[in-house]
């Protein structure tokens, strides 16, 4: 089968609060304030990876580094509180062609079924994407 191109709408469903996340910076360039921020702004395994890096170890059950008087651990569950939620998607299928059924059956049911409809996945396009990739990003959506 020749690569087939499926069009495919997808329509946002709900959304998240459009309030920017906080962002968190240093007035200097030590290495626990460096820390600190990475925990506020990209949560605590960032930092812990970025100290080993530096030879300091951030425990996640005792309390290491303060950050402004309060633990790192605590910065970082602010932070992932405060993160949007997720939007949810809505997949489409714009017309009935067997490409596009395909593809929408490659949502709903997996790939087993349609690697039985056609024997080279990769010869399946949906939205320009090889099926098994368009599978993985919008496998959760709602069809």
């Amino acid at each position: 089968m020749k690569k087939q191109l499926l069009m495919l709408t997808i329509a946002c469903v709900s959304f998240s609060s459009l309030a920017s996340k906080t962002q968190y910076f240093t007035a200097d360039n030590k290495i626990e304030s460096k820390l600190c921020i990475l925990s506020a702004n990209e949560g605590f395994t960032a930092a812990r990876k970025e100290a080993a890096k530096h030879g300091i170890a951030l425990s996640r059950f005792s309390k290491s580094i303060l950050c402004n008087g309060d633990d790192i651990r605590s910065i970082a569950k602010k932070v992932n509180v405060e993160q949007p939620a997720k939007r949810a998607l809505e997949v489409v299928a714009k017309n009935s062609q067997q490409e596009t059924q395909l593809c929408v059956a490659a949502l709903k049911e997996g790939l087993a079924p349609v690697r039985e409809k056609i024997a080279n996945l990769n010869s399946l396009r949906c939205n320009g994407e090889i099926v098994t990739e368009f599978v993985k990003r919008y496998q959760n959506a709602a069809i």
